[in-house]
């Protein structure tokens, strides 16, 4: 029987193949969309991408959620459990188009026609590849996800350069660009997982439906709350400071990105470990082991990126943008509270609390909603940083109390958070730049100092775990 650490690990293998290193390329395209696209441009597409995050949890009731869950339960026949998915993601499809016709048709809310099209394509790909790689991860086909990202990842950057380099068109090449990347994506999946296997319209399992709704309904203000913490600032910064603000604050966010997408790369191998290997009492450690490992290399990855914010910046952001240098350090921590919060979300939705994980959300949307309206106005885009960060911070806080209540996780609490505020300390101090570089390569070393105090045994028992 293969170990559960074996397990996490191959997943993890996987998962960053087809998510970090595929993200990772694009990371270094930042210049070239810096180069080519203004400020106004670059403000723009981040809000229709954004918007497309805001409705997409209203329109699909996030259903991924439920699939990823029932897929994995012996119970549920997995055609139905897909089928159900697939359904509701396609009406809540039809809703939009109706939507968008209808607004258009009444003039309530007019939108060039190519950015509704670029709207309704954005919701559809993105829907369809939550329904498709939840379902993929919950049926154990997770290396048919690693092809699909890179091959789409290829198609997106070789279109981006022809279309930005080449033919010079802009927004519209890098819309366009993301579009067809991610389409082809979607089709591998579909066919290389021979998902059609799967489908089947006829079926009529209302009570399996009904479950996976009571299940995933409440997860739409986690995913609300997840848009508030990181895109509603982009709104507020539009009234306040204008497109230009918004681009050049979208474009601070890129750095974050790393922490961001190492830890959905973590989350994801995480989710499927909750379920499959949930032990309330943590007899054997593994809940809480795995944790503290997430926790560990989150925030020294996290401190790394601090100090090396402002030589990242210069090298990947264009003139008009180097300012956005100053907005990274919160962000990043607000990257790595958000990884935090990810994980004991796992862990709640393993347990079938999703109300729990609602009530969490909802009290940090709240928070950062507050904390935007009040700090954005004097500080800009830097009150928006540190409004996500504290956000993402308190939905951690609550969430991991919660979680320590209801599962016996065998961690080192006080060793972690003591990292936190080292972490927090460096974050202040990165405010002036490279002034005080010394300071926080000190304390990056005094991280791995407790790290390897504290987790290095813990380590070598993962690793001893792992060869039985």
């Amino acid at each position: 029987m293969k170990s559960k650490y074996l397990t996490l690990f191959e997943n993890m293998g996987l998962f960053f193949i087809a998510s970090f290193i595929p993200k990772t390329i694009s990371f270094f395209l930042v210049p070239l969309y810096t180069r080519c696209l203004t400020t106004e441009d670059y403000g723009t597409a981040d809000l229709l991408f954004n918007t497309v995050q805001l409705v997409s949890p209203f329109l699909t009731l996030q259903i991924q959620d439920a699939v990823l869950r029932f897929s994995m339960d012996i119970k549920c026949d997995k055609s139905e459990v897909f089928s159900n998915g697939l359904s509701i993601t396609l009406k809540g499809g039809l809703l939009i188009i109706l939507l968008s016709i209808v607004l258009e048709a009444t003039g309530i809310f007019s939108l060039p026609i190519g950015y509704c099209v670029f709207f309704i394509i954005t919701y559809f790909t993105g829907a369809l590849t939550n329904i498709f790689s939840y379902f993929c991860r919950g049926i154990g086909k997770i290396k048919i996800l690693t092809v699909s990202s890179i091959v789409g990842t290829v198609v997106t950057v070789i279109l981006n350069l022809f279309l930005l380099s080449v033919l010079k068109i802009g927004l519209s090449g890098y819309l366009i660009a993301n579009a067809i990347g991610q389409l082809i994506s979607i089709i591998i999946i579909y066919f290389g997982a021979t998902l059609y296997k799967y489908t089947n319209i006829k079926i009529k399992n209302y009570m399996l439906k009904k479950e996976m709704l009571f299940f995933s309904i409440p997860m739409i203000f986690s995913a609300i709350s997840w848009w508030i913490n990181n895109a509603s600032d982009r709104y507020i910064l539009t009234y306040f400071a204008g497109l230009s603000s918004v681009g050049i604050y979208a474009v601070s966010s890129k750095i974050p990105t790393i922490i961001s997408t190492l830890g959905s790369v973590v989350s994801r191998a995480h989710s499927i470990s909750a379920i499959k290997d949930l032990d309330i009492e943590d007899k054997d450690g593994f809940l809480g082991k795995s944790y503290a490992l997430i926790s560990g290399c989150s925030v020294l990855a996290c401190s790394f990126l601090i100090i090396m914010n402002v030589f990242l910046s210069e090298l990947l952001f264009s003139e008009d943008f180097f300012v956005a240098w100053h907005y990274v350090p919160p962000l990043l921590v607000a990257a790595l509270m958000g990884q935090l919060s990810g994980s004991c979300e796992n862990l709640l939705s393993s347990l079938k609390k999703t109300k729990l994980i609602a009530v969490t959300a909802i009290s940090a949307a709240l928070v950062n909603t507050v904390l935007n309206f009040a700090l954005i106005p004097h500080f800009g885009a830097y009150g928006a940083a540190i409004a996500t960060m504290v956000a993402f911070s308190s939905q951690w806080v609550l969430r991991f109390v919660v979680v320590k209540k209801l599962i016996r996780l065998k961690n080192n609490t006080i060793i972690e958070v003591s990292t936190y505020f080292i972490l927090l300390f460096q974050m202040i101090i990165a405010y002036w730049g490279n002034r005080f570089i010394a300071i926080e390569i000190l304390l990056f070393v005094s991280l791995v100092g407790l790290y390897i105090k504290s987790e290095i045994p813990v380590f070598k028992k993962i690793i001893a775990k792992m060869r039985l």
